[in-house]
């Protein structure tokens, strides 16, 4: 039997930030005319993501590219390729697999 918590979740953005600092060029999605400051903005709308609203990415999806086009700054991805980076730090933060 699963248990749906029902209380806000908790994210460390400095954890994950050191996290995604480490793994980002692991990830399938990583092109390596991008650095870490280019993909930074999508990880951080994906693990904010699911503390600020309630459903399942892709049918958030309009609401997310929206998020990171406001906070994008200079970095030179869109959202097309955004896009990945922010799905993989939605579900990273919805298993909640980062530290507290």
């Amino acid at each position: 039997m699963t248990i749906e918590r029902d209380f806000p979740r908790i994210i460390n953005p400095t954890a994950e930030e050191a996290y995604w600092r480490d793994a980002y060029r692991s990830e399938p999605y990583y092109r390596s005319e991008f650095t870490y400051e280019d993909y930074s903005p999508a990880y951080r709308v994906g693990y904010t993501g699911p503390v600020r609203r309630n459903g399942e990415f892709e049918s958030l999806e309009g609401e997310l590219k929206n998020d990171f086009d406001r906070v994008r700054g200079r970095s030179r991805l869109r959202w097309e390729e955004a896009r990945e980076a922010t799905r993989a730090a939605w579900r990273r933060a919805k298993r909640n697999e980062h530290p507290h």
